[in-house]
């Protein structure tokens, strides 16, 4: 089904950038073609301090889209000595703001040194426990380290968002009780270790997003830059590799969307 058409599926976008560019200058667009669609939910996620307004205000502007606001592991080195102030306060500005994140490790490229990345992910872990809000998690090519320090706060309930790992990988974080978020990657050919997480992931922790607007699927990667409205895509790869029909994944990710970020 194109992007275009209305659908009779009810889907939940965990995961996009409303506020990057690319989607910012068409923000209303944006929100109604994912509607039409069949996505009645989306999180915007703030990734630094200057973003957060942004997504807080698109929050505020369209009933369909709630918010996440965290600091994102390539911005770590990068926040002021007193960060965790304005970020608490922001966390707690509206109700509409419904996780932490997305904030995590990534030791892909050049991100802030390790042990920065580590300090400041602990510090959000930290006011998660305090707020009683979930985590998304930004985990890329540090899973080792990203568990150990994931298994200190027991109580805590979150997401992998974008999923890239291995199946072991995946493993770990679902026995430690995370759900797994999987994004345009799982349509692609060479991710056949992705699609293998997907098929082993509980049906009780899946979810769907697009990280948009990165990471278009297929069929239209390398074509259009990713928007909400082509989740649609990603949950036809997923409905696949599970065996089910779409209409089916769509009851079970958005349930397991509503139950872990209240929506």
């Amino acid at each position: 089904m194109g992007a275009g058409a209305q659908s009779e599926r009810m889907l939940i976008d965990t995961h996009c950038h409303l506020t990057y560019a690319g989607l910012l200058e068409d923000q209303p667009a944006v929100v109604h073609r994912a509607v039409q669609a069949g996505v009645a939910r989306m999180i915007t996620v703030g990734t630094h301090p200057a973003d957060h307004p942004l997504a807080l205000r698109t929050a505020e502007t369209f009933p369909e889209v709630f918010a996440a606001l965290g600091i994102h592991p390539h911005h770590a080195a990068e926040v002021a000595a007193d960060y965790r102030t304005p970020l608490r306060a922001a966390l707690t500005a509206q109700r509409r703001v419904v996780a932490i994140g997305e904030c995590g490790l990534d030791y892909h490229g050049h991100s802030a040194a390790a042990e920065v990345q580590k300090e400041v992910w602990l510090a959000q872990l930290q006011l998660a426990e305090t707020l009683g809000k979930p985590v998304i998690l930004h985990v890329r090519e540090a899973h080792a380290d990203a568990l150990a320090m994931w298994r200190d706060f027991p109580h805590l309930r979150g997401v992998v968002h974008c999923f890239s790992g291995t199946p072991q990988e995946a493993s770990r974080w679902i026995e430690c009780g995370a759900y797994l978020g999987f994004t345009g990657i799982i349509t692609y050919k060479n991710a056949p270790e992705v699609r293998a997480a997907c098929r082993l992931t509980p049906e009780n922790r899946l979810l769907l997003e697009t990280d948009a607007p990165y990471l278009s699927p297929q069929p239209v990667r390398k074509i259009k830059i990713n928007e909400p409205a082509f989740v649609t895509h990603v949950a036809n790869q997923v409905a696949l590799e599970r065996g089910i029909t779409p209409e089916r994944l769509g009851e079970i990710t958005t349930r397991n969307a509503a139950e872990l970020f209240g929506i």
